[in-house]
C-alpha cells in the first residue's frame, strides 16, 4: 500500500504564523509574571509577535490577495517584526535602540517591493533586496546579543546564533536569486531553497521568542536575587550579603596573606534628626551617608548596612594606620559639611557628625564576627567619648 505525500509549503507557513499569534497572547497573559526592567523590552517583543506573523500571512495570500496588500503591506510587517526584536533586543542589553535606523530598514523593505512590483516590475530583484534588508535588520538583533565579547549563558548565545543563522540564510536566498533566479509561479513551491528560507522564517519568532523568555526570567531571578542582598532604602548590602562578602575577603586576605580593616561608622544623635524634621529627612540623612561614604572610600571597598543608623566598611587590602586616616577624613567630612537634605518642598540643612571604630585582621579571626565585634566595640567607645571620634580596637 503506497501513501501519496505532498507537502504545502503555503499551509505551512500559515500554520507558523497562526502558532505565532497565538505565542503572542500566551506571552502577553504572561505580562504580570515578568517585572523589572524587561518590561520595556517585552512590550517591543509582543508588538513583534504581532506584526510579523501578520507579515508571515500576507506573503502567502500572494496569488489570492490584492498585490499591493500581499507584496508591499506583506514585506513591510513582516520587516517590521523583525526590526521591533531588535529594539526589544536592544532594550533589553541597555543599548541605544536606534529605532529610526531599524524603522527605516523597514521601511525600506516594504518601499523596495512596492518599487519592484509596481513601478519597475521585476521578480528577481524583490527577492533580492528584501532578502538582504532582512539580514541587515535579523543581524541587528544578532550583534544586540553578541555585543562586547558575547553574552554569558547559553541561553543569549543560541538566540543570538540563531538570529545570526536566519540572517545568513537570507544572504544565501539572495545570491541564490542573483545566479538562479525563481519564476512567480514558484515562489511558493517547497523547493529546497525555499523550504530552507521560508521554513527558518517561519521557526524564528517561535524559537526567539522562548529564547527570549528565557533570558527574561533569567534577568528576573538574578534581580530578585540582588534584591535580596541590598537595602531596600540605601541600595546598599543588606547585614546578610555583607556578612558574607567580608567573609569571603577575610578568607582571601588570610590566604594571601595580605592585611584588611574594617570601620563602623554610626550617625550621632541620629534619633533627634527623626523627631525635629521627621523620617523622610532621617531618610535622606541615610542616603547622603551612603553617599559620603562611598565618596571616600576606594572602589574595592564594601559597604554595607548593619540596621538603623549604623553601617560598616570593609576595606581590603589595607593596615590599621590607613584605615584610620580613611575613618579621620570621613568623620571631619561629616563634621565640617551640613547635610542639605529634602524635607518635602523644600531643603533644610542639618549637621550630622559620626561615630567611626576601627580594626584590622589579627591572626587569630577566623570569623567576620569577631572584626565587627571589635570595631563594634571601638565604636561605642567614640560614643562614650563625646561623639563625633574614631576610635581604634584596643585604642
Amino acid at each position: 500500500m503506497s501513501v501519496d505525500w505532498s507537502f504545502d509549503l503555503r499551509t505551512a507557513v500559515l500554520f507558523g504564523a497562526l502558532v505565532t499569534l497565538l505565542t503572542d497572547g500566551l506571552l502577553l497573559l504572561s505580562w504580570r509574571s515578568l517585572r523589572g526592567s524587561v518590561r520595556p523590552s517585552l512590550r517591543w517583543w509582543l508588538l513583534a509577535l504581532l506584526f510579523y506573523p501578520l507579515g508571515l500571512g500576507l506573503a502567502c495570500l500572494q496569488h489570492v490577495a490584492p498585490t499591493w496588500l500581499s507584496v508591499p503591506v506583506g514585506n513591510t510587517a513582516l520587516a517590521l517584526g523583525l526590526a521591533f526584536m531588535a529594539v526589544a533586543l536592544r532594550a533589553f542589553y541597555g543599548m541605544p535602540e536606534r529605532r529610526l535606523v531599524l524603522f527605516g530598514l523597514a521601511a525600506l523593505v516594504g518601499g523596495s517591493a512596492a518599487w519592484f512590483t509596481f513601478v519597475m516590475p521585476d521578480l528577481q530583484w524583490r527577492i533580492i533586496s528584501r532578502e538582504l534588508l532582512l539580514a541587515a535588520l535579523l543581524g541587528s538583533a544578532a550583534r544586540a546579543v553578541f555585543r562586547r565579547n558575547g553574552p554569558p549563558g547559553r541561553v543569549p548565545r543560541l538566540t543570538g546564533a540563531l538570529f545570526a543563522l536566519v540572517a545568513g540564510l537570507m544572504l544565501v536566498r539572495a545570491v541564490h536569486e542573483l545566479f538562479w533566479p525563481i519564476s512567480w509561479a514558484d515562489v511558493m513551491k517547497p523547493t529546497f531553497i525555499n523550504l530552507l528560507c521560508l521554513g527558518s522564517l517561519a521557526l524564528l519568532p517561535l524559537l526567539a521568542t522562548v529564547g527570549f523568555l528565557l533570558m527574561c526570567t533569567e534577568r528576573g531571578q538574578e534581580e530578585l536575587e540582588r534584591t535580596a542582598r541590598l537595602d531596600f532604602l540605601t541600595g546598599i548590602f543588606n547585614r546578610r550579603a555583607i556578612e558574607d562578602l567580608a567573609s569571603r575577603a577575610i578568607s582571601a586576605a588570610r590566604r594571601h596573606g595580605i592585611p584588611l580593616a574594617i570601620m563602623i561608622v554610626d550617625l550621632d544623635h541620629f534619633k533627634r534628626i527623626n523627631d525635629s524634621h521627621g523620617h523622610e529627612v532621617g531618610d535622606n540623612a541615610l542616603l547622603e551617608t551612603v553617599r559620603r561614604m562611598r565618596a571616600a572610600l576606594r572602589a574595592e571597598d564594601l559597604v554595607g548596612r548593619l540596621g538603623g543608623e549604623e553601617f560598616v566598611a570593609v576595606m581590603p587590602d589595607i593596615d590599621l594606620a590607613s584605615a584610620h586616616a580613611a575613618a579621620e577624613r570621613l568623620r571631619r567630612n561629616f563634621a565640617e559639611t551640613p547635610m542639605l537634605l529634602n524635607n518635602g518642598s523644600e531643603s533644610i540643612e542639618v549637621t550630622v557628625t559620626v561615630s567611626i571604630g576601627v580594626t584590622a585582621l589579627e591572626p587569630g579571626d577566623l570569623l567576620f564576627s569577631h572584626l565587627l565585634r571589635r570595631a563594634d566595640q571601638a565604636m561605642y567607645a567614640a560614643k562614650a567619648g563625646g561623639r563625633n571620634l574614631v576610635m581604634l580596637d584596643g585604642g
